[in-house]
């Protein structure tokens, strides 16, 4: 399975721009091993989403035995939200991944998915039984998720999920975290 997930690239094919009504852009940040969703906030800014093992984000257990633990059997995950009203472009996304950037993949994506999606991800937080645990090493803060973190449910694969809930069709599995934005 290793061996075939290696060479797996999630190809990242966005909606022809003329069949966007009001079209926005979203973005794909590759931090390396795993990747988080930016999107615009209407009130100007950006909100960032990222979503992990709770341990490994969150409790900061990141060991060889805990790592393989995540990927082994389901275990708890969390959900990070960052708000940034001070940034607006991609050439300040620095601010908003104090881990670090590998790569910044912008994709148009009609407005109203952007939307739902946003209120879909902040329902997680308007809902948790906790208050959200601040990251300053990730510059999030992080509440329970209901879906446990596995090997076919992490980081990345739930990025592709947060895609397709845009229109924005991913082939193949960016497991790696490794994306190609293919022109519309």
């Amino acid at each position: 399975m290793c061996l075939l997930l290696a060479g797996c690239v999630g190809h990242v094919l966005p909606p022809e721009p003329s069949s966007l009504d009001r079209p926005v852009e979203v973005y794909v940040l590759d931090h390396g091993r795993h990747a988080s969703l930016v999107l615009p906030r209407e009130e100007g800014g950006m909100v960032r989403y990222s979503y992990g093992e709770w341990r490994w984000y969150v409790e900061g257990r990141r060991h060889w035995p805990a790592g393989a633990a995540a990927m082994l059997w389901p275990t708890a995950s969390g959900l990070g939200r960052g708000e940034y009203p001070g940034v607006d472009s991609p050439e300040q996304f620095h601010r908003l991944a104090p881990e670090g950037l590998d790569e910044v993949y912008p994709i148009q994506a009609e407005a109203g998915r952007v939307l739902a999606l946003r209120r879909r991800l902040d329902g997680h937080f308007e809902r948790a039984a906790v208050e959200p645990v601040p990251s300053e090493e990730f510059g999030l803060a992080f509440v329970p998720h209901p879906r446990k973190y596995s090997a076919v449910h992490q980081s990345n694969l739930v990025v592709a999920r947060w895609l397709r809930a845009l229109d924005v069709e991913v082939r193949g599995s960016p497991w790696f975290s490794r994306w190609r934005v293919e022109p519309p």
